[in-house]
């Protein structure tokens, strides 16, 4: 019998009863998610399965699903299962929710990453308006909270953080949109409170210093926020690029944040980057958003690092996933993409396991099943042989 330790401080154990759901815990010295049914669940997942709507040709989801959100789910299910992954990732449809364990997410920002600048800013976290749009957005997000397939929540996708990697490709970053903003705003103030605090401190004010005030206020309102509106839930915090986030904003997050979401964008396994980061926050980590891709025919440009060909990222996806699955703080890795689409902005393919016209890459189909099924296999052995 497996012997582990569930950490689940935060619900009454009647209330778990009649609301089973995702919690985590530890097998032996390995962080571990824990099923409504109490057994280990390691995390293998594809994000974007609702993308099949966006512009397309030919369009399957017209064209072969009529437009019918639950035809296709059962669809994309039946493809989850055969790729051996057991979870949707972020961006799937609500239909999908009944049938296999999933992640909710909710964009609280328009600062991610990925963002055209026409679309992209930074909000005022001091406005009680603001703070407002963030709690209704939230209160959407948890709207499933009865579900025991929801494994737990995202809050906003690569979100721009660092100063200087916002100077240098938006001409602006957060400390600077608030010091610009309107005098007698609540922003403007809180940062002139700021740096009165500091002058009669004879401390040095430092944008890094008022970088953290922002992240303790954005943090601590919508982590009390998700933590009153679904007690016990597993919280994945933000979505942070590998090289965005800086230590004063993790620093910010941590009391409200279970599990720490990274999004790599290497072909290879940065293992230092990973163990230092655990290493210094104890907190479990997924791999929330990744993978390679290569150029097609009929797209030249593809979003992500583009390798050489389609058996190179095959190869990639065995090595990536062998490495990330032997890490006891990893509890699971999320694929990015279900089907290919086009992006407009920045005019790349966003490359799925499936062509436009649902026909798999066979290639990297066969290299996904067999690294999946090898990663279940692993785990289910090693969580298995812990008396």
């Amino acid at each position: 019998m497996t012997n582990f330790t569930v950490f689940d401080d935060t619900v009454a154990s009647s209330d778990r009863a009649l609301f089973p759901r995702f919690r985590l815990g530890m097998v032996h010295d390995r962080h571990v998610l824990i099923d409504p049914q109490g057994k280990p669940f390691y995390s293998l997942g594809i994000n974007h399965i609702n993308a099949v709507e966006e512009k397309a040709s030919p369009n399957i989801f017209d064209e072969q699903f009529q437009h019918d959100w639950k035809m296709f789910s059962l669809s994309a299910v039946n493809d989850l299962q055969r790729w051996n992954y057991n979870t949707a990732g972020y961006g799937s449809p609500e239909a999908i929710y009944l049938h296999i364990p999933y992640m909710e997410d909710s964009f609280l920002e328009r600062n991610s990453n990925f963002l055209p600048d026409r679309e992209f800013y930074y909000p005022d976290v001091f406005d009680p308006k603001i703070k407002e749009e963030k709690l209704k957005k939230l209160r959407w997000m948890c709207r499933h909270k009865d579900n025991p397939n929801l494994i737990g929540y995202y809050w906003t996708d690569t979100p721009q953080w660092d100063l200087e990697r916002s100077l240098k490709t938006r001409g602006t970053n957060w400390v600077i949109e608030i010091s610009k903003l309107p005098a007698g705003s609540p922003g403007r103030q809180r940062y002139e409170s700021y740096l009165n605090d500091c002058h009669n401190s004879n401390f040095q004010a430092t944008d890094e210093g008022f970088l953290n005030i922002i992240a303790k206020e954005h943090y601590e309102l919508i982590g009390k926020a998700t933590r009153q509106l679904h007690p016990g839930a597993l919280i994945f915090g933000e979505r942070y690029l590998l090289d965005d986030h800086p230590q004063v904003v993790l620093d910010a997050a941590m009391p409200y944040i279970d599990v720490l979401s990274i999004q790599p964008s290497s072909d290879r396994f940065e293992a230092e980057y990973f163990d230092d980061l655990y290493a210094r926050y104890k907190k479990p980590i997924i791999v929330c958003d990744h993978q390679c891709s290569f150029a097609t025919s009929k797209y030249e440009k593809t979003m992500w690092k583009q390798l050489e060909s389609e058996s190179a990222v095959a190869d990639m996806y065995q090595d990536y996933l062998s490495e990330v699955s032997k890490k006891p703080y990893i509890i699971g890795y999320h694929r990015c993409q279900y089907i290919d689409r086009y992006n407009e902005y920045p005019g790349v393919l966003k490359q799925g396991l499936l062509r436009e016209d649902g026909t798999a890459y066979e290639l990297l189909e066969k290299a996904v099943i067999a690294a999946n099924r090898l990663a279940q296999e692993n785990f289910t052995r090693y969580t298995n042989s812990v008396k």
